[in-house]
């Protein structure tokens, strides 16, 4: 589920996005092996035993409104949510377990500016007030016109990620109510920046937090496969 998408949910094998937008700048970007890449480097089926991958069953994503007010909160004219051009992007899917979700992306820039103008809105200071209206929103459009879901307040702290010299991690909670029964949910995403490389992961779970020793280490896997490839 990856926060571009959130409450959206994909095949288990990886989806790839390609635009055949070109930028005029100089790059060493291969778009081909660029791709490869990033398929060869996000998360698959052999990364978690245990999980299912779940068939794409959701007609929503992450609301356009929901973008622009991200990146107004951060007073920027685009954040990772959106699409450059010519990136390349391989996205897992969502994997299941009980009630846990968990899924990655891996973006390959055509230059390593583009990833380190994301890696500076993500890991800037005051960015969680911003997150918060986020992450609702992203809520709000996984549970879709169901209105018997009442969202209610939402925090999110920063952890340490440790992976690399550039990463950062989010943790969220929330209480949402269905049916006069309040659920607690819990969200992390963590956000790795390497060269060109930009990795994702999203830990969902109810009850209590994703387990936090399994998403750091499938963060490290997509970390060490991108290596220097992407330099």
């Amino acid at each position: 589920m990856a926060l571009g998408a959130c409450g959206e949910v994909k095949n288990e094998t990886a989806a790839s996005t390609t635009t055949a937008t070109t930028t005029t700048a100089k790059a060493k970007a291969d778009p081909a092996s660029d791709m490869a890449l990033a398929r060869s480097a996000v998360l698959s089926a052999t990364d978690l035993p245990g999980y299912t991958g779940k068939a794409d069953t959701s007609s929503g994503s992450m609301p356009e409104s929901a973008k622009k007010e991200f990146a107004t909160c951060l007073g920027v004219s685009s954040t990772v949510l959106d699409d450059k051009a010519g990136e390349q992007k391989a996205e897992s899917g969502d994997f299941d377990k009980g009630d846990s979700t968990v899924s990655g992306s891996v973006t390959i820039d055509p230059l390593a500016s583009d990833i380190d103008d994301s890696w500076k809105v993500m890991s800037k200071q005051g960015v969680e007030p911003c997150l918060q209206g986020l992450f609702k929103a992203a809520i709000a459009a996984s549970a879709g016109t169901s209105g018997d879901v009442t969202i209610g307040d939402v925090t999110v702290d920063r952890f340490d990620v440790g992976v690399g010299t550039r990463s950062v991690g989010y943790s969220l909670k929330m209480v949402a109510t269905s049916q006069g029964t309040d659920v607690n949910l819990f969200m992390d995403l963590l956000f790795v920046a390497r060269d060109r490389a930009g990795i994702e992961l999203d830990g969902v779970n109810v009850g209590e937090p994703f387990d936090r020793v399994t998403e750091l280490g499938l963060v490290q896997k997509m970390y060490d496969r991108i290596g220097t490839k992407a330099a």
